[in-house]
């Protein structure tokens, strides 16, 4: 790509300091002494690394990979205080903005990037996390970085090494981020291995693409090792899959396919009734037990109420994109925020599909693969309890195929 001219080069560098200083603003007035939602587990697997080991050696349980706590786990080292490993989500967003930026300028121009990267460093629901220990803005910044690699890995015209690199490797630190994205390799994996078959015209920029995935997928090998070992159970991203399936499949009176927590489900009143006894276990059974029983449970929940778990489904759906409904929770002002902005999203997606669909055959192969992961990862995470915070990360993948496809093919004109 030939370097960018000195007016980008001023926006970008806007971009970047402008993400920057207001995420160390907002993280700065937020910040408080005491640990909130999952930031206590994350610095629990922290201590662990630099002890020597993961998780607990006689009963491992596996709820997250390694990407964050390894990054948490130098700060510790290094006697960080809580107020700094939260102001390192600052940097993680400053760079998601940019990044995403120089993914999606060759697609649309300055203004389609610009929107892309303001609404990924800027929407309600980053703001919301990235002022603590929470995994959304690395994992926004590892999506965007492989954005900008993977499309200049397949945009390019000969291979090259070091952009399909990076594209690995920032696919590998999400998927060991965020580990639902192992999911996400391995079927994207088998679509272009597919795609490399039967498409001979793109076979050599799919294999570029296949190239990617391997490297990503080789770089989480030592992960995969590790739990197969403390597990017995091959391709094991985490081990809690079964206790999600279980709150998806619950159609109790007043539930929706809402997650609740473990206590939650012992001192909630509305759920205590039909959950306590079957959670009073939890803590005492082996991991590899208690998943088993969940699995279980949420097998007998599907053949019992099909058609309450596919509203339990249909629920999901909204919360993942809009934050509700949430089973026996009022709802928040954010919802409002959400539905403002991520109602003009949808209809927009929905306008660049139907137009995409339409001519297939004249898009980039790389906004082609990238629109399949957002629909890979959009449809698994709907089979499990999801909220806006898991959808809001892939804003730099749907935000390049939208802008790829509307910039291309719908013109507007002001008279």
């Amino acid at each position: 790509m030939p370097p960018a001219s000195p007016p980008t080069q001023r926006l970008e560098g806007l971009l970047l300091g402008g993400t920057l200083l207001f995420y160390i603003v907002v993280t700065a007035v937020s910040h408080t002494p005491g640990l909130i939602w999952d930031e206590a587990r994350y610095l629990d697997y922290a201590r662990n690394i630099t002890q020597g080991f993961y998780a607990e050696p006689e009963n491992p349980d596996f709820v997250n990979g390694p990407g964050y706590p390894l990054v948490l786990a130098a700060l510790l080292k290094l006697n960080a205080p809580l107020f700094l490993m939260r102001q390192l989500n600052a940097l993680f967003m400053a760079l998601a903005a940019w990044f995403s930026y120089r993914a999606v300028l060759p697609y649309g121009g300055r203004l389609w990037a610009l929107g892309v990267a303001l609404i990924t460093a800027f929407h309600p629901s980053l703001v919301r996390t990235a002022p603590y220990i929470m995994t959304e803005a690395l994992s926004v910044c590892c999506i965007a970085g492989f954005a900008w690699a993977f499309s200049t890995t397949l945009r390019a015209e000969k291979w090259r090494w070091s952009a399909l690199l990076m594209a690995g490797l920032a696919f590998a630190w999400l998927t060991l981020t965020r580990v639902f994205f192992g999911n996400v390799l391995l079927a994207i994996t088998l679509f272009v291995l597919v795609g490399c078959l039967l498409w001979g015209r793109q076979r050599d920029r799919l294999l570029r693409a296949l190239a990617v995935m391997a490297i990503a997928f080789a770089l989480c090998l030592p992960w995969l090792a590790h739990t197969y070992s403390k597990t017995g159970q091959p391709l094991c991203w985490s081990t809690n899959g079964g206790e999600l399936l279980y709150w998806i499949t619950s159609t109790n009176e007043g539930e929706n396919g809402h997650w609740f927590s473990v206590e939650d489900a012992q001192e909630k009143p509305e759920l205590a009734k039909n959950h306590r006894e079957f959670y009073r276990p939890y803590y005492e059974l082996p991991v590899s037990e208690r998943e088993e029983r969940f699995k279980q449970r949420a097998k007998e929940n599907l053949q019992a109420n099909p058609k309450g778990v596919l509203m339990n489904w249909l629920s999901n759906w909204s919360r993942l994109i809009f934050g509700f409904p949430r089973s026996f929770h009022a709802e928040e002002l954010l919802t409002v925020a959400l539905i403002l902005i991520n109602g003009p999203i949808v209809l927009i997606t929905a306008a660049a599909l139907l137009i995409g669909l339409a001519n297939w055959r004249t898009l980039p192969l790389e906004t082609l693969l990238l629109a399949t992961l957002v629909f890979i990862y959009l449809g698994g995470s709907s089979l499990a309890p999801s909220l806006p915070r898991y959808s809001v990360v892939i804003l730099p993948w749907l935000g390049l195929a939208v802008a790829a496809i509307l910039a291309k093919h719908l013109k507007v004109r002001i008279e």
